[in-house]
């Protein structure tokens, strides 16, 4: 049994959340307690707060929040959580406690808020224009491989036709590689740097048995272990053990609100499954200066899926997707 140590409280602000035609004002605070080391938010609170109403069924070990604008799912014991829409990996499994459900604060700052109140994120002077795609690999890096299929050609491939489909859009985009070619990692970041970017998405493709699916990653909070692995446990072989700040960790709202668009737009396009929204510190997503997120599209290791990524048609529907994703954070965050 937990000890219950202390209580204080996760300042949200006050704010107007406008969606679907409603809109109404929210407190300004919910109130965490400490179990152990950790600070946690009891999930009937947390619903409340958003307005998405109760959970009548009244079970121990699982919960759901549904409106037509909202929409939350959770079982204890498990770091995966169903917010509107897309999986989200937490930094903190869902604690079941005294009879009701708990959610760690941190999990509610750095993710359910940037999701359900994107509209937080905008601020004045806010502009979204240029934009880095970073195709995964390439040169003497080729990547992961299929049967019939290396990962650096495919990703360059989609990130070309990123490239045509924002054509039109407004924004400059470029690639940080054209053509087959072994480009470092602190110089994908650089380039970034250099071409004053607004957004950086990376994109790769995945490797792993007979798994399949599309997950998109953004840096891990500061203090929080990274969710690479499928089974959501603690796992930081990209940096080590370190959990603490890095230099993107300034934008961890703007960060898993552009992948939460990314992973809903390529799960509605390809019916794929959804492997979710995940935290790592990846190189190119640890020392990124602007909101930045990598997407692995596809298990290459599949054969099922190996053979839908090879089809051009398949790989202009990844590109549409991604495309208008960036588009739909764009119009979220831009102000007026």
């Amino acid at each position: 049994m937990r000890l219950l140590a202390r209580s204080r409280s996760v300042v949200l602000c006050v704010a107007v959340l406008v969606a679907a035609g409603s809109a109404w004002a929210q407190p300004g605070t919910l109130r965490a307690y400490r179990f152990g080391n950790t600070y946690y938010v009891p999930v009937n609170d947390v619903a409340s707060y958003y307005g998405l109403g109760r959970d009548d069924r009244e079970l121990v070990n699982r919960a759901e929040f549904k409106t037509s604008f909202g929409h939350l799912e959770m079982e204890a014991d498990h770091r995966d959580i169903l917010v509107n829409g897309v999986i989200h990996w937490l930094s903190e499994p869902i604690m079941a406690e005294r009879g009701r459900l708990w959610i760690s604060e941190l999990d509610i700052l750095k993710t359910l808020d940037p999701v359900l109140r994107p509209g937080r994120l905008r601020k004045a002077g806010t502009s979204i224009r240029t934009v880095v795609i970073d195709p995964g690999h390439g040169g003497s890096d080729r990547g992961t491989r299929g049967r019939y299929s290396l990962e650096k050609e495919m990703t360059i491939d989609v990130a070309k036709r990123v490239n045509r489909d924002l054509a039109g859009s407004g924004l400059h985009v470029w690639l940080t590689r054209t053509t087959d070619e072994t480009v470092p990692l602190e110089d994908r970041v650089e380039f970034a740097h250099a071409k004053g970017a607004d957004l950086y998405v990376s994109i790769h493709f995945n490797s792993g048995g007979s798994a399949e699916g599309i997950e998109t990653y953004c840096t891990a909070p500061a203090g929080a272990s990274s969710t690479a692995n499928f089974n959501g446990t603690g796992n930081d072989r990209d940096a080590g053990a370190d959990t603490s700040a890095v230099t993107n960790n300034r934008l961890d709202g703007q960060n898993v609100w552009l992948a939460h668009c990314a992973q809903k737009s390529l799960l509605q396009a390809t019916g794929a499954l959804d492997r979710g929204v995940r935290r790592s510190r990846f190189y190119v997503l640890r020392y990124a200066d602007c909101p930045a997120i990598l997407i692995e599209a596809g298990f290459l290791s599949s054969p099922t899926e190996e053979r839908r990524i090879l089809h051009s048609d398949y790989r202009d529907t990844l590109a549409r997707a991604i495309a208008d994703g960036i588009l739909t954070y764009k119009k979220t965050v831009d102000s007026p």
